[in-house]
């Protein structure tokens, strides 16, 4: 593969990596919250960039910019759509965030150029999220409000110091994939009580979307990951077999009646879980025909970054954000817009292939457990998005930075296209 060169200074300089790794680890501190919804992690984050491009510059290293062309676009669209919108101040401020998060995004991907950088960037997330998920279940247990991040109670939903219990649950869910992918904790025991802590947080938050998309992202890394070391026909088999009793469970719980009595259970986790699912779901259907008539009667440039909360009170009466990505681009930065997200999602598909089904450096694929991890953690963002805006999260933009520094730098470029197993040879096999 054609990657930029890096000087000996270049590699043995860790000032950049160190620095993206602790605003990895202060991922979750969004609290308090200053002006222009500035958080600790942000200041943490913006010294990570600065360091990153002081690093680039010093060592005359080539950076590069993974995702510009959609985000050019999406920003582009905003900036008009602000401009003709009711709130150019919100309008902008949103502009802003959304360039720093792809500053940050684009961080990450050029500082893990060498693989020891990636193995930092790796373990700083796996053992921050460890970290965090223990304190979090210590603080629901011991009723403690300062770590749970809400009221307490035995109805409450634990949230940590993120915006809402949700955002809360996505984190968790992407820091699982983090672990799985890879090699940190190194000890087998130890990996699988972080996985486990790290379970535990994610049912603490009570998020039906967190739960929802870690079985259909974790089942996707399943197929993927049996494909890749059998064959296409081997992991459709296995995935049939495991439809089959998925489908025939929720027979059984169907007609058994086990919804309903989820639904009156008087579990505390059940409670502020599974048993909002219907209410939860109808009241996201509401919205989502709310903000579509917003689109309909509005203007084809959108309404203006960040407005949709203000416009569903003002024609509505209702007091809530857009909660989906697709929705909020369209609504807000209208068809252009919704033309740049495409662009996006094309991307992180192409980079999502290229890393999983092609082959990778012997020496990316030593700091690698298992690379189809990848495919869970974009399918679960994937899914997050039909109910939660996951452009906005920090997380979120740093495990697309994961992705696009495997993709830039950890590839090698075979002759032919390589699907499947047996394609991967058996050295490769043995890191996966």
């Amino acid at each position: 593969m054609d990657t930029p060169p890096i000087s000996r200074r270049g590699e043995a300089d860790r000032s950049a990596v160190l620095l993206v790794a602790v605003a990895i680890v202060a991922l979750p501190l969004l609290r308090p919250v200053g002006p222009g919804r500035f958080t600790p992690v942000d200041g943490l984050m913006g010294v990570a960039i600065l360091g990153t491009i002081v690093w680039a510059g010093t060592n005359r290293v080539r950076v590069r910019l993974p995702y510009l062309v959609p985000m050019a676009v999406m920003v582009v669209a905003g900036l008009v759509a602000a401009m003709f919108g009711q709130d150019l101040d919100a309008g902008m401020l949103a502009l802003v965030q959304d360039l720093f998060l792809f500053a940050f995004g684009a961080a990450v991907a050029n500082v893990i150029r060498v693989p020891a950088n990636l193995s930092i960037i790796l373990a700083a997330w796996a053992w921050g999220a460890t970290a965090w998920a223990a304190a979090l279940t210590v603080g629901v247990v011991a009723d403690l409000s300062v770590l749970v991040g809400a009221s307490t109670g035995p109805e409450s939903r634990a949230q940590l110091w993120f915006d809402n219990p949700n955002m809360a649950g996505a984190y968790f869910v992407m820091s699982l994939f983090v672990l799985l992918l890879g090699r940190h904790p190194r000890d087998r025991l130890v990996r699988v009580c972080a996985c486990l802590l790290v379970l535990t947080a994610i049912v603490l938050t009570g998020s039906n979307s967190a739960l929802v998309s870690l079985v259909l992202g974790g089942g996707a890394a399943a197929f993927v990951a049996v494909w890749r070391r059998t064959d296409l026909v081997v992991a459709l088999a296995n995935g049939a077999i495991a439809l089959a009793l998925i489908a025939g469970l929720a027979y059984v719980a169907i007609d058994g009646g086990v919804l309903a009595k989820i639904e009156e259970s008087s579990s505390p986790l059940v409670e502020r879980s599974l048993a909002r699912g219907r209410g939860s779901a109808e009241g996201r259907v509401s919205l989502f025909a709310n903000e579509f008539e917003l689109f309909r009667s509005g203007s084809l440039l959108g309404r203006g970054p960040a407005s949709t909360k203000a416009n569903l009170e003002r024609s509505f009466g209702i007091s809530k954000g857009a909660h989906a990505d697709y929705l909020a681009t369209l609504v807000e930065r209208g068809l252009v817009g919704v033309l740049g997200l495409i662009l996006l999602i094309a991307s992180i598909g192409v980079m999502t292939y290229s890393v999983v089904f092609r082959p990778l450096s012997p020496a990316f694929v030593g700091v690698l457990r298992n690379p189809s991890a990848v495919i869970g953690g974009v399918v679960a963002m994937a899914l997050f998005a039909i109910t939660h805006e996951v452009l906005h999260y920090r997380f979120g933009w740093t495990f697309l930075g994961i992705l696009a520094g495997l993709y830039l730098f950890g590839r090698e470029v075979p002759s032919v296209p390589v699907v499947g197993g047996s394609s991967f040879g058996r050295e490769q096999l043995e890191h996966v």
